[in-house]
């Protein structure tokens, strides 16, 4: 064991350390879009006004049913219920608007509501509200009563609301496949007759979403709006970021909107015709949380009068996401300005451990567990050279002092005399750098794994021997300080045989204790595989220290002198 190693574990710690509280996205809020088109312009402007809270407060939504409300609802008529195969949707005749989704296939882990389906969003929300935008005019549908009829066929099944706004006929249809590939999605379509130039859908988002998480508050500090405009990557706003004092414009063309949380989301894609600008303001805060925000979408009318988008409302499952393509298993982009360097990690990582998922069929715990193992393995010759070079440059430091010392007064005599040394020995002043280097290689993977399991929802919920749930903290703290502890084991045995070295000797106590502390509250799976890392380190470092110790060991002084 040399410094080294303890370098290596330094910077591991930096970056743990530095990955909550640096790689935070900031952006400079954007101007609101110009545009030489007047109804456009009319369409932007009436989004952003519509985004001011002085919307009536919604009452209380009573519980599911597909017979009329017995209290008041959000739009005050009634309800009708469409079931999927992974979920149930509520549609209000006042306002033609998806008002409620329970997902059918999760279950809620929040201690108050645990066992039950998982519930998108809560009483006094809804999915979706409308508002059209006709000429100089915009209509609250929330204000109409809309005709429900149902449209069922084989392999797929829709529901159309039918009404009159401001003298146009109106229809709002939601389509659902079941043999689709998705069966979170549902394809709406819009028609309006005689709509007038210009006129557009304004979309309110909900104000958000209901958490169905044992921490709740970590659910909601994970509050956020992304949004992919039609050029450039993906982009996402923190609840906390907004002022509820101030309207903030994302200017389109933008593709598809998203409020979520730390493992779903409610996601507005546009078809053919995008977003032309997205408003968000703040709520009133409730302390030091943002648990509500006012956001509006704007679609205009096809020449037509009409109009297409789609929802997704479920889980930010990785797979699922992909494969609705689009950049939406991007949702969360992470890491901050990191983000590019740390995405592609994260995404192998991610694939790999889904992949040994279905492979081996194995709980998700013993997945870490093998995948731990096998970084190892794979890094096993890379660390070997490199701790093979560690020893190297331990022997030929009592020359490399001398050499130092003999040319103190010619830089360039001792650089020449030193770069002599190095091609002796088959070493190159590089050799130090290159010894470190192999050590650092599973930081990425550490690293990545830090986010996938802030956001993964495949982890939610999975127990694993004692453990509750490995997405969130070891309750007894066994996984933080099983690390610990093989983490010093590690360090121990990497000295045996070393030169003496008060500083190793230091930090080989003060790191691991440092470590375990900071890992207490993260992830037990996350502890888990790196505990598993230091544990399968451990023959290597017994292999190299009895190599180290051995009497063919020479100092690099003494076989030189040999050679020559």
């Amino acid at each position: 064991m040399n410094k080294r190693f303890f370098l290596a574990l330094i910077l591991t710690a930096i970056v743990i350390v530095a990955t909550p509280l640096v790689f935070s996205s900031t952006r400079q809020q954007p101007k609101a879009p110009a545009s030489a088109d007047s109804s456009r312009k009319a369409l932007v402007e009436n989004s952003r006004d519509t985004v001011l809270p002085s919307t009536p407060a919604l009452p209380q939504q009573t519980p599911i049913s597909s017979a009329p409300r017995l209290s008041t609802p959000i739009g005050g008529g009634d309800t009708a219920n469409v079931r999927t195969p992974h979920a149930t949707y509520t549609f209000d005749t006042r306002g033609a608007a998806p008002i409620s989704v329970v997902l059918d296939s999760y279950p809620s882990l929040r201690p108050d509501t645990r066992g039950k389906k998982a519930q998108l969003v809560g009483h006094n929300d809804a999915l979706a509200q409308y508002r059209l935008v006709l000429g100089r005019d915009t209509v609250a549908l929330d204000t109409i009563v809309f005709q429900a009829e149902r449209n069922s066929r084989p392999g797929a099944e829709a529901i159309s609301f039918t009404g009159t706004v401001a003298g146009h006929a109106t229809k709002l249809t939601y389509a659902f496949a079941p043999e689709n590939a998705d069966q979170y999605l549902v394809a709406i379509s819009a028609a309006v007759a005689d709509a007038p130039q210009g006129s557009g859908l304004l979309i309110q988002l909900p104000r958000t979403l209901h958490s169905n998480e044992a921490d709740t508050l970590d659910d909601l500090n994970h509050l956020a709006v992304s949004y992919r405009p039609s050029r450039g990557d993906v982009k996402s706003i923190s609840y906390s970021k907004l002022d509820s004092t101030e309207i903030r414009a994302e200017p389109g063309p933008i593709n598809w909107v998203a409020t979520r949380d730390k493992y779903f989301l409610a996601v507005f894609r546009a078809t053919k015709t995008p977003f032309t600008v997205l408003s968000l303001q703040g709520a009133p805060r409730k302390g030091k949380l943002a648990p509500d925000i006012h956001a509006n979408i704007a679609l205009p009318l096809n020449a037509d009068g009409t109009a297409a988008f789609e929802l997704y409302a479920g889980p930010q499952n990785f797979e699922r996401l992909q494969r609705l393509g689009g950049d939406l298993d991007q949702v969360n982009p992470y890491a901050g300005w990191l983000h590019g360097v740390v995405q592609p990690f994260a995404t192998i990582v991610m694939k790999a451990l889904l992949w040994m998922k279905r492979t081996t069929q194995l709980n998700y715990g013993w997945v870490l567990v093998l995948f731990g193992v096998i970084i190892r393995l794979v890094l096993w010759p890379l660390n070997q050279g490199a701790m093979r070079t560690s020893m190297k440059m331990q022997r030929l430091q009592p020359e490399l002092q001398a050499l130092q010392k003999k040319h103190t007064d010619d830089p360039k005599k001792q650089q020449e005399a030193i770069m002599k040394l190095y091609k002796d020995h088959d070493m190159s002043p590089f050799s130090p750098l290159m010894g470190c280097l192999p050590m650092l290689l599973p930081m990425p993977v550490l690293f990545a794994l830090y986010y996938v399991f802030q956001n993964t929802i495949e982890f939610r919920g999975v127990p694993f021997l004692w453990l509750p749930d490995i997405s969130l903290r070891d309750p007894y703290y066994i996984t933080p300080l099983l690390m610990g502890v093989s983490m010093f084991v590690m360090s121990w045995i990497g000295m045996r045989n070393s030169p003496p070295n008060p500083q190793a000797k230091m930090m080989s106590y003060m790191m691991p204790v440092m470590l375990t502390v900071l890992f207490l509250n993260f992830a037990s799976g996350l502890n888990l595989y790196y505990a598993v890392q230091n544990i399968a380190a451990i023959p290597q470092q017994w292999l190299l220290a009895r190599e180290r110790g051995r009497p063919s060991a020479a100092p690099v002084g003494a076989l030189a002198g040999k050679r020559t």
